[in-house]
């Protein structure tokens, strides 16, 4: 019984010893995208110039008055509890001024889009809105 045991030990190693250079490969590629994506890092300023001498709300626009910031981290709640948003999704611009909501930025695809609009649909603490959430294009 135990030369069953020794022999199923030594099989058992000299398998991981081969899984081992396939885990450290897979590792280093893992490694190195990360490394290439802090290297480019988004940069979205050509659109917020243009958003600002157009006269579209920024986030700079954003209000301070307590109302408008509750309004704000409500929907900003609802939109990270949603289930199957992408990141950009999740990460659209929610300008809020005097109970009126914009909302801008890239989404991936038009049902992302619509959930968004849903969900401030929801809101009830929302006056009335605006949707101005852009749909990527494929690449």
């Amino acid at each position: 019984m135990k030369k069953i045991s020794l022999l199923t030990l030594a099989v058992l190693a000299s398998a991981s010893t081969a899984l081992t250079p396939a885990m450290a490969e897979d590792s280093a590629k893992s490694e190195q995208k990360f490394e290439e994506s802090q290297q480019k890092a988004p940069d979205n300023t050509g659109k917020n110039t243009r958003d600002k001498k157009l006269g579209k709300p920024t986030a700079q626009n954003q209000s301070n008055q307590k109302k408008d910031v509750e309004i704000t981290r409500e929907l900003r709640r609802s939109i990270m509890e949603a289930k199957g948003l992408s990141v950009d999704a999740q990460n659209v611009k929610i300008i809020t001024q005097k109970g009126k909501v914009t909302l801008r930025g890239p989404v991936e695809s038009e049902s992302e889009k619509m959930m968004i609009d849903d969900l401030v649909k929801n809101c009830g603490s929302v006056a009335s809105y605006t949707n101005q959430l852009e749909v990527k294009k494929n690449n």
